[in-house]
This record gives C-alpha cells, sequence and structure tokens, in this order.
C-alpha cells in the first residue's frame, strides 16, 4: 500500500472519529435530564401545544392561533409530542409533570441539533471542512443557545432557522446566484423562523444592505437581485400559508384568503423561477411590469391583514416595556436601558468569545485581498449581529433571551478568529493544539454544569455580582429544593408556601404548596417558606415607572417566624432559601383557605 493511500486511510479515519465527537456534543448536552429545571413560561407553552394539538384534532383550525408570537413550530413539535397521549391526561394535573415537560421538549432539542449539523453542512460547502467543523462546534456549546435548546419555548428555534436562512442566501450569492436550490430553502427557513416568533421579520430590514453589499462586491446584476428576492418571498408565503393552520381558515368578509394568496404566490414562484433560469440577460415586457406590481400589492395587502394581529403586538413590544421590574447594575428598572443586551451578552459569553471577535475584525480586514470570500461573509455576519443589536437595544420591552436572536452568528465570528489565530504557527500540529486549547477553554466552563447550563455566566465574573447586578434567571435550582423537601420525614404531608418565581417546585415536590400572594394566615398552615432569588432582587421601588405594573408577582407578605434551614446554589450563586417556620402565633381569625397553584396558570 502506498503512502498516499495510508495518510488517505488516516486521514478518513480522524475525520469520520471528529463527526462522531461533533454528533455527541451536539446531541448529548440537549437531550439528557430534560425533566430537569422547569423555567419560566414553559407551563404557558405546554397549554399552547395542548390546544394546537386540540385544535387540529378537532378540525377547528382557527384556534391553532394560540398566541402572537405566533410560535407555530413550537406547537406542532410540542402537539407531536404528546400526540399518543391520552385525552383525559390532556386535561388532567397529570399533563404539567416533569414526564410531560421532557416529552415536549425533546423534540426541540433534538430539532435544534439537527439545525446545528444543517449549519455545519451549509458551512462546510460556504468556508470549506475547519471552519465548519469549528464553527458548528461553538454553536453546538455556545452557552445561550445550548441552555434555551432544552426548553420548551420559542427563541432557540427562530435563532437557528433565521441564521440558516442568513447563511443559505450567502451561500446562494456567493454562488453567483445559480443555485436557486439554496434561496428556496432560505426562504422556508426564514418564514418557519417568523412562524416561530414574529421578530425574526427584521430581517427583512437587513436583508436589503446584505443584497447591497454582494452588489458592490461581486457585481452582480440588480434585475437577477430582485427576481431572486420575489423568488424567496413566494416561497416564504407558501410556507407560511402551508404550515399554519390558522391561515387555512382567514377570511376577508366570506371570502377565503388561502386560495387567493397561495395561487397568487405560486403563481409568482413559478414565473421567478423560469426568469432566473435564463441564464443570459433579463428582460421584463410592460404588461410583466404591471401584473407584477398590482400583483405584489395584493399580495402584500393581504398578507398585512392576515397578521394584522401579530403585527400590533410586535408594536406594543417595542414601545411597551416589561410590567415586571428586573435589576440591572444595582438598580430595579422596568426598562433597564440600552446597556442591558451589552452587558448581558457580556455575561453570557464564552471565555475567549469577545478577543476572538475583535480579533476576526482585525485578522479579516488584514487578509481581506487574499481571502476575500471570508471577509465577504465575516462582514454580513458582523452588520447581522450590529443590527439586531441595536435593534434589541432599542425596543423598550427587554429581556436577556432575546439576545439569542444574533448568537449562532457570534458563533461563527469566533471560530474564524479561532482559525485564523491558530494558523499563525506554522506546523500542523501546533495549529490543531491550539485549536483544541480554545475549544477545551469555551466549553469546559458550560458542560461541566450540565443539566444546568442557565445557571452560566462569564468565568471571570463572581457570583456576588452576578447576584447584585443581574436579573435572575427563573426556574434554576427549583428542582433540587424539591429533592430536598422531598428527603423529609413525611414529605407527603408537608404544606410549603411558595412565591410567584418558586412556583414551578410544585411540580417536583410530593407534599401540598401554597401561594404566596399578598397574604399571610395567622397562624400560619404551612411548615416551610420558599423563596426565590428574584424576590429579593426587586423588592424595593424601581427607579423608572410602568403604566400597568404587575404588583400581584411582586409584592409579598412574609412576616412569620422562620430560620433559614437549606439554600441551593448553583455555580457559586444561591437561588432558593428554604425556611422553616418555628413559631406559630395565637390568633382569633379563621385561617383563610391555602391557595393552591394551577400549574397550568
Amino acid at each position: 500500500m502506498k503512502i498516499k493511500d495510508i495518510l488517505k486511510q488516516k486521514n478518513s479515519v480522524i475525520i469520520g472519529l471528529f463527526l462522531v465527537f461533533l454528533i455527541l456534543i451536539t446531541f448529548l448536552p440537549r437531550t439528557l435530564d430534560l425533566s430537569l429545571h422547569w423555567a419560566a413560561d414553559e407551563n404557558l407553552w405546554m397549554k399552547r401545544s395542548r390546544d394546537f394539538f386540540l385544535a387540529l384534532e378537532k378540525g377547528q383550525f382557527e384556534d391553532t392561533f394560540t398566541a402572537y408570537h405566533p410560535g407555530v413550530t413550537t406547537c406542532w413539535l410540542g402537539s407531536f409530542a404528546i400526540w399518543l397521549t391520552p385525552e383525559e391526561q390532556l386535561h388532567s394535573r397529570q399533563f404539567f409533570s416533569p414526564e410531560m415537560l421532557s416529552r415536549i421538549r425533546f423534540p426541540i432539542a433534538y430539532l435544534t441539533g439537527v439545525l446545528v449539523l444543517v449549519i455545519g453542512m451549509v458551512l462546510y460547502r460556504l468556508l470549506g471542512g475547519l471552519l465548519a467543523g469549528v464553527g458548528t462546534l461553538f454553536i453546538a456549546i455556545e452557552p445561550f443557545l445550548l441552555s434555551e435548546s432544552r426548553r420548551a419555548h420559542t427563541d432557540v428555534l427562530t435563532a437557528l432557522f433565521l441564521f440558516l436562512a442568513l447563511l443559505l442566501w450567502i451561500r446562494y450569492l456567493e454562488d453567483t446566484i445559480h443555485c436557486r436550490r439554496s434561496l428556496v430553502f432560505s426562504g422556508i427557513c426564514f418564514s418557519l423562523a417568523c412562524l416561530t416568533k414574529s421578530h425574526a421579520s427584521a430581517f427583512l430590514i437587513f436583508l436589503p444592505i446584505m443584497l447591497l453589499w454582494y452588489q458592490r462586491q461581486l457585481h452582480l446584476s440588480w434585475k437577477r437581485l430582485i427576481l431572486s428576492v420575489l423568488l424567496w418571498i413566494a416561497v416564504v408565503l407558501i410556507t407560511v400559508l402551508v404550515v399554519w393552520p390558522y391561515m387555512w381558515t382567514l377570511t376577508y368578509g366570506k371570502i377565503y384568503l388561502f386560495p387567493l394568496l397561495f395561487f397568487s404566490s405560486c403563481t409568482l414562484l413559478l414565473w421567478s423561477w423560469k426568469k432566473l433560469s435564463n441564464s443570459t440577460s433579463l428582460t421584463f415586457s410592460r404588461i410583466e411590469i404591471f401584473l407584477l406590481g398590482s400583483g405584489l400589492l395584493i399580495i402584500a395587502g393581504l398578507s398585512f391583514y392576515a397578521v394584522d394581529l401579530v403585527i400590533a403586538k410586535m408594536y406594543e413590544a417595542l414601545t411597551s416595556a416589561h410590567n415586571v421590574q428586573t435589576r440591572f447594575l444595582g438598580n430595579i428598572r422596568y426598562n433597564p436601558g440600552p446597556l442591558f443586551f451589552p452587558v448581558m451578552w457580556f455575561v453570557w459569553t464564552g471565555l475567549l468569545t469577545f478577543p476572538l471577535v475583535v480579533f476576526t475584525i482585525c485578522r479579516t480586514w488584514q487578509m481581506r485581498q487574499k481571502e476575500q470570500k471570508i471577509f465577504r461573509v465575516a462582514v454580513v455576519l458582523l452588520i447581522f449581529v450590529v443590527s439586531y443589536f441595536i435593534g434589541l437595544s432599542c425596543v423598550s420591552k427587554k429581556i436577556s433571551r432575546y439576545l439569542i436572536i444574533f448568537l449562532p452568528a457570534v458563533s461563527i465570528l469566533t471560530a474564524i478568529g479561532t482559525v485564523q489565530f491558530a494558523q499563525l504557527w506554522k506546523r500542523k500540529w501546533i495549529n490543531y493544539l491550539v485549536l483544541l486549547l480554545i475549544f477545551l477553554l469555551q466549553a469546559t466552563p458550560i458542560l461541566r454544569l450540565h443539566p444546568y447550563y442557565r445557571v452560566y455566566y462569564y468565568p471571570l465574573l463572581s457570583g456576588k455580582w452576578i447576584a447584585e447586578n443581574t436579573s435572575s434567571i427563573t426556574g434554576a435550582g427549583l428542582d433540587i429544593a424539591a429533592a430536598y423537601l422531598n428527603s423529609k420525614p413525611n414529605a407527603q404531608n408537608t404544606r410549603v408556601r411558595l412565591t410567584w418565581f418558586c412556583k414551578d417546585l410544585a411540580h417536583y415536590f410530593v407534599g401540598k404548596t401554597t401561594s404566596r400572594y399578598n397574604s399571610v394566615t395567622s397562624p400560619p398552615n404551612f411548615d416551610y417558606d420558599v423563596e426565590y432569588l428574584y424576590d429579593k432582587q426587586i423588592q424595593g421601588d424601581p427607579v423608572d415607572t410602568h403604566p400597568n405594573p404587575e404588583k400581584s408577582i411582586t409584592t409579598y407578605e412574609h412576616k412569620v417566624s422562620r430560620e433559614i434551614e437549606h439554600v441551593v446554589n448553583l455555580n457559586g450563586v444561591d437561588y432558593v432559601w428554604i425556611y422553616r417556620v418555628i413559631k406559630r402565633e395565637p390568633t382569633d381569625k379563621i385561617d383563610a383557605p391555602p391557595q393552591v397553584f394551577e400549574p397550568e396558570k
């Protein structure tokens, strides 16, 4: 056997082992122990998935509009998860159990893993094997992406579908706009991103900037670019119409909009596809221009009418702050201001992410003549990140998980910097050693926290600073607190009082729970009092105001004699305090009946 053949076999074995490792590092952290760490809003999305499923089962397709997000993709996945569940269980309290949560989380976690690998395949076609491998690894272990992949929610699916749509657009443009399949798949992914969460539609503002950049760089035909956008929009509309059952029943007066929109979109798709198949110059007749303009106006008008409620809610989110205050940089606020997302991104970022992104910007600029494709792609990714960063910072409603929308792009910029930094050394074994060390420094601080990835923060910060200056995540440690209480003697007859932010402890606790809304019984008819970090963070007067504050979940009475018995600490931060009630004051008043948490609420 020749030396070349031996080397080829050796390389094949190494590549095969790397792919196996990549698959394991992508799926195992996402799919193991999914019944733990019940987080905020997951009750809501379990209920919405159930309502979506029942609407499909009964043929009441108009009821598949369960939220303005609109969360269609999440609800479809949740519906698949509960497909074979007996109907009596769907309507019982057993539905809101850790086992059912795990079932609903699994298809979301699995699909996010698949999307990460699909992104890797597109990167391979776009930038080659090395950057594709490193970039896929970095996306797989990105702290916020990983933690949100394990939740029954919408943000991670939105981010990955949107990023895949962006990459496929770049692949189409880099291929001198001849690979129309990339454009079709991009349209499908973008529509799924918008169907998952409506703010993905802001990509439509970014798209002209990207097209202008590529037109200047590659001197592309504006006519072909416009036709490409029309084909892409047609695919987006068709996908939305097919995937969202609500659209099947929508009417304008007595006219069903589905057949009209579907026929118009299909006509636009076929016409633009045929036009783009012409490899020579493009020409448009006056009749084509008139029909196209009229058709686009009709499609746009009907489309805006169909999603009018979604648009209205998006506007509300842009102009109204969240009605529950948050702690940020030592102050309690409703709107934490323009620094919120920059600070929270730094808090959630990997150890070397920021310096590597800066290195990418500097090095790519230096190598822009030698590595023109990487330069073009890096500029687009950077503009994408900055655009969403600025957009999020300008809106009034600020929640840290919104950051996830541009984190896949940050991961690829980090990967580009990593590869470029490793290539500063001439010897290959040093290159691979540098890559391995950077990966370990990025991955170890997050993977060691399994399965509580949401408690991650930048390793050089302290837990005390995190607790005092950033809004707490929700749900972390409640299952651990419940396990502690379950281990107590006579746990089934133990009664625990919970705050609103502790309510999901009830899903894991075998005893009885009561709520702590604005009232207290005397003598107290509970044995333990549980508080969450968020409860302590937002006690006090906020520095700003809100026209409709949510006081019912932030104002508590806790004037009972108690002593601390146990604290749940994760990654150096105290999240849950368990107090044992030690004094029962006599009173002539009749005890008010305890309010039991309804998990579906």
